[in-house]
């Protein structure tokens, strides 16, 4: 295998990089221990801290690329500080966040699928993911961030979606698909406004770094603006309409920049003593220049408890569509209009740090490849947090 390392770096100059990487990682894991206790036992609800550890097994049963098992996992420890409970500034909250990923990702070394069958894929990495500091005004009817920023903690968020393990779920590939964005595996540089009418009502935009892997502001990567509002209920349900724009996004006929639009929906359908079931819709396009998927669209059932005595447990089946652009298929002539996955799942939590949770997934024409079958891929993934 050749491998092209970036300009004016070799090998030794990246092993050097990833070693200082780690040892920075282990000092400040030291240093924010020690600061956490010592605000800890002065000033109690200053500091939460938040330890999770997903390791996974992925097998291609048939179909894609290949047969065979990959395995990755996931670390996080992520810090929120609230200035106002350590007696320090009001209305101010910090966040701090490390990540160790390790593994491969099974979607290009087995599957070949577009949308990602794996939403904690990454390969072997140890970086700072986020760093945020966030005020809040006018009794947190008002709220300003500024730093290196998810945007998926914050905008296209199903929660409902979010039990399910393939990326899409996740955010819309109509977004990711097409433009660089500030999300996991790697969150960029962001200033964010919340606007908050009322418990049901908000509005948040933001800006963000048009390329987050150099976490750098350079106007030739661009930026990508989005906004969101959202309504919600009592009952739990949330309707939520968004609008982005990424100003150097590639598009068709070699141009530059790109725009969109989605839509998401949870909605609460019916509950049961010790269970409930809730549905999530989610739509969103691009201009029809875009270079890869020009809209999406996801779906699904989420049911807790469904059996008696385990009202923790979280079962579901979804699926997402994701179709592929005019340009997409002009660049590979005989690929397919779309790719298709269907999802079933459920998420067992055995003790208070530990949950297992199987997933199936079927990929139907993975990438739009004719040379590729439908795909049966079974997941195993075991959380720990603490």
């Amino acid at each position: 295998m050749i491998v092209d390392y970036p300009a004016g770096l070799t090998k030794g100059a990246l092993i050097m990089q990833s070693h200082i990487c780690i040892y920075g990682f282990i000092s400040t894991l030291l240093l924010w221990l020690s600061i956490s206790f010592a605000l800890a036992e002065e000033r109690p609800g200053a500091i939460t801290t938040e330890l999770s550890y997903i390791a996974e097994s992925v097998h291609n049963f048939s179909g894609g690329l290949k047969k065979g098992t990959k395995n990755e996992a996931k670390g996080s420890l992520g810090a929120t500080i609230d200035f106002e409970k350590a007696g320090l500034w009001a209305g101010a909250t910090a966040y701090v966040e490390f990540i160790i990923d390790h593994g491969t990702d099974p979607s290009g070394a087995l599957i070949g699928d577009f949308q990602t069958v794996s939403n904690i894929a990454d390969g072997n990495r140890t970086r700072l993911q986020q760093a945020w500091f966030e005020q809040r005004l006018l009794d947190g009817s008002i709220a300003v961030l500024i730093g290196t920023h998810d945007l998926n903690a914050e905008f296209d968020v199903t929660e409902y979606g979010s039990l399910f393990t393939n990326s899409s779920f996740g955010i819309g590939p109509e977004i990711t698909g097409n433009a660089a964005a500030s999300i996991f595996p790697e969150a960029g540089l962001a200033a964010r406004i919340a606007l908050h009418a009322n418990d049901q009502l908000s509005f948040s935009a933001a800006a963000y770094d048009g390329d987050p892997l150099t976490r750098a502001l350079h106007a030739a990567e661009g930026y990508l603006y989005i906004a969101e509002a959202a309504c919600s209920s009592e009952n739990g349900a949330a309707y939520k309409l968004g609008l982005w724009r990424h100003t150097k996004a590639p598009v068709q006929g070699g141009g530059q920049g790109l725009s969109g639009a989605y839509i998401v929906i949870d909605q609460p359908l019916w509950g049961w003593e010790g269970g409930s079931m809730g549905a999530f819709l989610q739509y969103g396009l691009a201009q029809r220049s875009a270079e890869n998927i020009k809209n999406y669209i996801g779906a699904g059932l989420q049911i807790s408890g469904l059996i008696p005595g385990r009202a923790d447990d979280e079962s579901g089946v979804a699926f997402a569509r994701a179709d592929f652009s005019s340009n997409y298929r002009s660049l590979n002539p005989g690929f397919k209009k779309a790719e298709t996955v269907i999802e079933l799942t459920y998420r067992a939590p055995l003790t208070d740090w530990l949950a297992i949770q199987p997933a199936f997934q079927y990929i139907m024409s993975p990438s739009g490849d004719p040379a590729l079958h439908n795909a049966r891929v079974g997941l195993l993934r075991v959380e720990l947090s603490i």
